[in-house]
């Protein structure tokens, strides 16, 4: 042992020769015990120098690699102007770009555009384009194009989606790069408008208005987006089964770090989610809450965003009366649990609302928790707007009725039934609510109509209709009040929701709402273009909301995308239509190296 600890003090001294003789004249003993101890100073020294490494390394995103999503439906309108489906708008996101992007918070970033600036009075929008900006075949963008796509938004005969946000809105050129967007009166949410895929007008200019939606120029689609398709798989009908995209080098926001992305279309949720778990594709978005434990175990990261729609029951008092009395408006909305709703229907996958303003846009803060407590609070209020509980348990008002009324007689308590008499006719507490024929919609009815029964409601859950049955329904108004959903893309559909000039149809203000103080506060938002200067109108507007409800709002669902673990950047926070989730695509990577940090720049 003193041979050994000699040995190492002195090693720095001997030669080699040297070494070799000290080493030599141990024993084996000696020999297995000094091989112990260098074995684990090599191993220590190897392991403190890794972590050394890690500590100043990085992951970063590197360029190549494929990926493969899997949508439902398919694709046959690859057209920004023409797009419907959310398959077809998930490959105009990819194919196409605007002058505008939304990046993943929400807030828009220039695309084709380099800048654009507004007149102070919000009427005119002036944009200026890349000189760099190019189309997939190599041509130039231009205003010329630009016009071209609005012209053809606009076309009655081609019937745009698109068309009713570009009405009034006259577009022009200063320049072959300077366009000029000239709006009949301000309008808060036009730069959402900006962000529509700019068609190539060398390639559409021959097509007619009738030729338009029928063109194979549809499926394979040229635009100046992040990704160019490059080839097109279709099934024995000549059906578009998978698009296989590459990435655009030249596009105006830079090259995109994924080399190619394929799309795989599926006939309904249930082909898709075996596709997840067989692994045959790599993500899907729009998965349904009920499937994601069937793939969350598959190792999936599962990203979520909070959609921009709200779902709650609107009235119509015209088809009720007891609609008509805020009282029984006032204590619904109290009764309602919520969070029940959110975790028995969205699996947790959503959140709670009291007022129709989406939360990116004014925020919460009303208390939103529910507790027994309010059973007893909701019950009273009507007991005191004259609504009483009959011997069936279901509440009426008016006429001649019996109130079981609880009350001392020296130190006893006695319980007797009296007869409440009215000049009104007699209103009973029922009324029938309809719904959309799908499993979210039908459990979420159930679960109202059980917890309103606590408070004496009677409820009639049995009308359920298909989408174009329940549409019909809704633009007739009729129904008495209607379990449904709203989707505010943009702030100035609160306007289309619940000002009064929108309570017949084509008007979308399905609550019938009408208040004086809440169509002033609508349209001074309209015309206000500042964000900062919209706050405190909107709060205006919420406090409003709380004094006269317009309708029960209960609950705005996740987006659910599903990913594979290797896939990065995908973070988003705000998105308004599930086809945002490629805003920041060309960002992606589908691969990472690790390097220092020093030379992550």
């Amino acid at each position: 042992m003193h041979k050994i600890i000699l040995f190492i003090k002195e090693l720095h001294t001997y030669k080699k020769q040297e070494l070799l003789n000290a080493v030599a004249s141990f024993s084996k003993k000696q020999f297995t015990f000094f091989v112990s101890i260098l074995s684990v100073a090599i191993i220590s020294v190897v392991i403190l120098l890794s972590q050394i490494n890690s500590m100043f390394m990085v992951d970063i995103p590197v360029s190549g690699g494929e990926i493969t999503e899997g949508i439902v439906g398919t694709p046959t309108l690859v057209n920004p102007v023409i797009a419907i489906s959310d398959a077809d708008k998930d490959l105009t996101s990819l194919v196409f770009s605007g002058l505008m992007r939304k990046d993943n918070e929400g807030n828009f970033i220039p695309d084709l555009a380099e800048s654009f600036t507004i007149s102070p009075d919000g009427i005119n929008y002036t944009f200026i384009l890349r000189k760099d900006a190019e189309f997939h075949n190599g041509k130039k963008v231009t205003a010329d194009d630009v016009i071209f796509t609005i012209e053809k938004i606009k076309d009655p005969l081609i019937k745009s989606p698109r068309k009713m946000g570009w009405d009034g809105v006259n577009v022009s050129k200063k320049d072959d790069y300077t366009i000029v967007f000239t709006l009949a009166k301000p309008y808060i949410s036009f730069l959402d408008n900006t962000t529509i895929g700019i068609l190539p007008s060398s390639i559409w200019k021959n097509i007619s208005a009738n030729e338009f939606n029928l063109s194979p120029i549809n499926t394979k689609a040229i635009g100046s987006g992040p990704y160019k398709i490059n080839s097109i798989t279709k099934n024995k009908d000549g059906i578009p089964e998978i698009y296989k995209l590459e990435r655009f080098n030249n596009f105006s926001l830079g090259k995109p770090l994924i080399k190619n992305i394929n799309i795989i279309s599926y006939a309904n949720e249930k082909d898709l989610i075996k596709a997840l778990t067989n692994h045959d594709v790599d993500q899907a978005g729009g998965v349904s809450p009920e499937n994601i434990k069937n793939i969350e175990k598959e190792n999936y990261k599962i990203h979520t965003a909070t959609l921009p729609r709200v779902f709650g029951i609107f009235f119509n008092s015209n088809n009720n009366k007891i609609f008509a009395d805020q009282n029984v408006i006032k204590a619904f909305n109290i009764a309602i649990d919520r969070q029940i709703i959110v975790n028995e229907v969205l699996y947790g996958y959503g959140s709670i609302i009291h007022d129709p303003i989406p939360q990116k846009i004014a925020g919460h803060e009303n208390d939103l928790t529910f507790h027994e407590a309010k059973i007893d609070e909701a019950n009273l209020i009507l007991e005191k707007a004259g609504w009483i509980k009959g011997e069936d348990g279901i509440r009426t008002k008016g006429g001649t009725t019996t109130k079981t009324i609880t009350k001392k007689v020296g130190k006893k308590t006695v319980t007797e039934t009296v007869q409440v008499k009215s000049n009104t006719p007699i209103m009973r507490l029922s009324f029938s609510l309809i719904t959309g024929d799908t499993p979210e919609l039908k459990e979420a009815t159930q679960l109202v109509k059980n917890q309103l029964e606590k408070i004496g409601f009677e409820v009639d859950t049995k009308k359920v209709y298909e989408t174009g049955q329940l549409n019909q329904q809704i633009r007739s108004r009729d129904y008495e009040a209607l379990l449904f959903g709203q989707v505010v893309n943009h702030e100035s559909d609160l306007y289309s929701y619940w000002h009064s000039s929108q309570k017949t149809d084509p008007g979308l203000n399905i609550a019938m709402y009408n208040n004086k103080k809440v169509d002033t506060l609508l349209e001074s938002i309209q015309k206000t273009l500042e964000i900062e200067n919209r706050v405190d109108k909107y709060k205006s507007l919420k406090e409003e909301f709380n004094i006269n409800i317009p309708a029960i709002l209960i609950y705005s669902p996740e987006y659910l995308y599903a990913t594979s673990p290797r896939l990065n950047n995908t973070t988003f926070t705000n998105i308004t239509v599930p086809a945002d989730r490629f805003s920041l695509v060309y960002e992606w990577s589908a691969d990472t190296d690790r390097v220092w940090k020093i030379f992550n720049k």
